[in-house]
């Protein structure tokens, strides 16, 4: 299994402490360090994805449920009305964050905040958060990773200025978390509420003519 190397630091120590303990011939301790092992090993997972064929479709950036998918004023960066797409991570997802679609990040944003759970509404606007301004050829977007009570912190795969291809990661969030997509109306959402969505390859969006 392929995992983040960001993940390293939790895995490493955790199987280190469970070979120790084994030598010293404490088995519950043992164990118990590798049972957390093997649990850093599946949160950190880094699987393969392969997004679908056609530049018009658009992604969906991370693995979760489809909390919701919200008519918005459009945000500085869109144009005209604009939809939210509101997924969150469970402990159990893939924690890799995807480009929804091949564009140039035009800004990354970082904002501290409050750490109430991702899957309440009130947890886009105030928990810690970091938001990546995309530019697309065909459609611009706006991607916000959101951490909650037991995400506390993002790492981010890019900068300012550079482009990115649909699919590509760019960040990861750690330990359950939530992410804002927010599109111009004009994109036909593929995605239903509640629905299971999986980062590069679930298509949540396809840009109309």
């Amino acid at each position: 299994m392929k995992v983040a190397r960001e993940g390293l630091r939790f895995i490493l120590p955790a199987a280190g402490l469970a070979v120790l303990f084994a030598i010293l011939g404490i088995g519950l301790l043992a164990l118990l360090s590798f049972l957390f092992a093997c649990a850093f090993t599946f949160f950190f997972r880094d699987p393969d994805r392969v997004p679908p064929a056609g530049e018009h479709l658009l992604v969906s950036p991370a693995d979760g449920e489809v909390l919701g998918v919200d008519p918005i004023d459009a945000p500085p960066g869109i144009e005209g009305p604009a939809v939210k797409v509101t997924i969150f991570l469970s402990l159990y997802d893939v924690h890799i964050v995807r480009a929804p679609l091949a564009a140039t990040v035009a800004s990354v944003d970082y904002r501290p905040g409050k750490f109430v759970p991702a899957y309440k509404p009130e947890a886009g606007e105030h928990n810690e958060s970091t938001t990546l301004a995309l530019k697309g050829g065909r459609v611009d977007a706006i991607m916000k990773m959101i951490v909650g009570v037991a995400a506390r912190r993002i790492k981010t795969f890019v900068l300012p200025g550079q482009a990115v291809t649909r699919g590509q990661k760019v960040g990861l969030m750690f330990f359950g978390s939530r992410v804002e997509l927010t599109l111009p109306a004009r994109v036909a959402i593929k995605a239903g509420l509640h629905d299971k969505v999986k980062a590069g390859e679930t298509v949540i969006g396809e840009v109309q003519p």
